[in-house]
């Protein structure tokens, strides 16, 4: 029986993405619980995966935006319902796998005339050809602008290409002449890669410039001691099973935030138009980079929560980060976001509100210093914590309160039990 490959819907709000790639030619075998489509919303890239074993079948093109619950494709258990597939849903497998290089977002060009028989198969001086029909004729040397293509509108597709290079008696197009490049000057600059504005980076894009343009930010910066809480990590951690979660400094950095905010409030707050909204609930979130753009998934409701439950979900949000299987109603809905670059050797730093939060925190390395401590000198570990917020709302005093509030947590882990 064939199987549909739907959009699924990802978070309450989503009604629609982008379908990025096909991982899989048309054909080709697919193995249940295998990524078969990547698909991408304006917060969250994720792998489709195939609910059976198959033989796929793509009708959209990759590039294409999608709603949610639309059928993309096809599993299809045999070579017999393949067939069958092909008679109903009728595709260029060239056009719909690759995304095209000819438009932007790899649409299809619905405008492009009927196919004809002339060769080089263009549109005025433009060849249609698909990406992969592309790259096989530069790889073997072969003029498009003289091979007849068979596609839609007369574009050159994969079975083009090959049908030319199936016929040894014919004689073979005309390899491209290669003008001789021409001289750059040693202080020309070359481009090394071109990363198009999409997808998360998008996102990031846009919420960075609205956050510094629609608030007052203001950075206070301070540092603390980090012994009470690297001792009350290592107790803990000591006596858990080999196979328990382990406790982390940013699962214990949120629990102090979340108690923090419940003390401070006015911080827990967002601008909307003329009225500061204080939230009830306190959702901290997590920035982090698993190597696709930074995102933020929220613990909800963390004042509530113990600091194991806390490592707990950490643990499986940055799994399913790593797995692009975060739903878009883990990444949004925060109230305040902490942000750690202790890993990368930074002390402080200025970290920018998460849109439209009014605070976040800013974590440095824990570093031992020397420190005088009751009239005398002494070595402890150190971690520098730096609190940006919305100065429109949250007055330089009660972000310096808010601030010494959290101190007393992490040098004092005790107080948060």
């Amino acid at each position: 029986m064939v199987t549909e490959i739907t959009i699924p819907k990802l978070g309450l709000t989503m009604e629609e993405a982008k379908l990025v790639k096909w991982s899989f030619d048309m054909g080709r075998t697919v193995a249940a619980k295998q990524m078969v489509a990547l698909i991408e919303t304006d917060k969250v890239s994720f792998e489709i995966v195939s609910p059976v074993k198959g033989l796929v079948y793509p009708v959209v093109p990759a590039g294409t935006m999608v709603l949610v619950a639309q059928i993309i494709g096809y599993i299809a258990t045999d070579e017999a319902e393949l067939a069958i597939l092909q008679k109903e849903h009728p595709v260029d497998a060239g056009v719909i796998v690759e995304q095209s290089e000819d438009k932007p977002g790899g649409k299809l060009d619905k405008t492009a005339p009927a196919a004809t028989d002339t060769a080089g198969s263009k549109v005025g001086e433009r060849i249609i050809a698909s990406p992969l029909a592309r790259r096989m004729a530069k790889d073997h040397d072969l003029d498009l602008a003289k091979i007849p293509g068979t596609g839609p509108g007369g574009r050159i597709v994969e079975a083009d290409i090959q049908k030319i290079l199936a016929a040894p008696t014919q004689a073979a197009p005309a390899p491209i002449s290669k003008a001789p490049a021409p001289e750059e000057s040693e202080f020309a600059l070359t481009v090394a890669e071109e990363i198009p504005i999409q997808g998360i980076r998008k996102v990031i894009f846009q919420n960075m410039h609205l956050s510094l343009n629609t608030q007052a930010q203001l950075t206070l910066q301070t540092e603390v001691s980090a012994k009470g809480m690297q001792d009350f990590r290592n107790r803990i951690n000591n006596i858990l099973d080999p196979d328990e979660t382990k406790i982390s400094y940013n699962a214990i950095m949120i629990k102090a935030v979340a108690l923090a905010l419940r003390q401070h409030p006015r911080v827990n707050s967002s601008v909307d138009g003329e009225m500061i909204k204080v939230w009830k609930q306190i959702h901290v979130g997590a920035a982090m980079d698993v190597g696709k753009g930074l995102i933020v998934p929220k613990i909800r409701n963390a004042d509530t929560k113990s600091i194991m439950t806390i490592a707990k979900e950490m643990g499986q949000l940055v799994d399913k980060a790593k797995q692009n299987t975060l739903s878009l109603d883990e990444l949004q809905g925060g109230t305040f976001t902490i942000t750690n670059l202790g890993a990368w050797g930074i002390d402080h730093f200025t970290p920018i509100v998460n849109f439209p939060e009014s605070a976040i925190l800013g974590l440095g390395r824990i570093v031992e210093k020397p420190w005088v401590k009751n009239s005398e000198v002494v070595v402890e570990p150190r971690i520098a914590l730096s609190l940006t917020f919305d100065h429109r709302i949250i007055d330089g005093a009660p972000g310096a309160m808010f601030l010494k509030t959290l101190t007393r947590m992490i040098e004092e882990p005790l107080l948060m039990l």
